[in-house]
């Protein structure tokens, strides 16, 4: 992870950094992709601090600003600010993983889809991808969904490709009958 933090009309003192890089560290169990960089600027304005924080996850930014009288109460205002924008991302990615605000418990919940007896492909209206694992693999690295349902053409059975809690991707095959 790559973290920047400059101050400005002022110098910031290494214990102030070391906060503020140790409230990052604790950010991070907030996190639920990797963090790939952190950018915080601190200016010192009519006596007062100004904190600006920008946190970068894959396909996701976060900014957050924060005043305060010392240079570390206005980053952990950043922090702050950071720590419940992350939450309430994080509450929405478990969200559409349970099927409550999407996904594929959504989806099989709501349209009642039946597998099976459909045109090559297709379930109730879903038109799903004739693949192999390798090709979805692929198509879901692409995208930005949280899992990839798709017709394995080696099986011809229902697929699904998704990312595991250590970062691999995983596959799941329906049975065959």
């Amino acid at each position: 992870m790559q973290m920047e933090i400059k101050s400005r009309h002022f110098t910031l003192g290494d214990d102030q950094r070391e906060r503020i890089e140790a409230a990052l560290e604790k950010l991070e169990k907030f996190v639920p992709r990797p963090v790939q960089s952190f950018k915080v600027n601190i200016d010192r304005e009519a006596g007062r601090f100004v904190a600006e924080g920008v946190l970068h996850l894959k396909n996701h930014e976060f900014r957050a600003d924060g005043e305060g009288q010392e240079p570390e109460y206005a980053a952990d205002a950043v922090f702050e600010s950071l720590r419940k924008q992350l939450t309430k991302f994080k509450e929405r990615m478990v969200d559409r993983q349970k099927g409550e605000d999407g996904g594929l418990g959504r989806a099989l919940a709501d349209g009642g889809a039946v597998l099976g007896g459909e045109s090559e492909g297709e379930v109730e209206g879903l038109l799903l991808p004739d693949l192999d694992v390798e090709q979805a693999k692929v198509r879901f690295t692409a995208g930005t969904l949280p899992f990839f349902v798709f017709r394995n053409t080696d099986t011809l059975q229902l697929a699904v490709i998704y990312r595991r809690g250590d970062g691999a991707l995983g596959h799941m095959e329906a049975a065959g009958e």
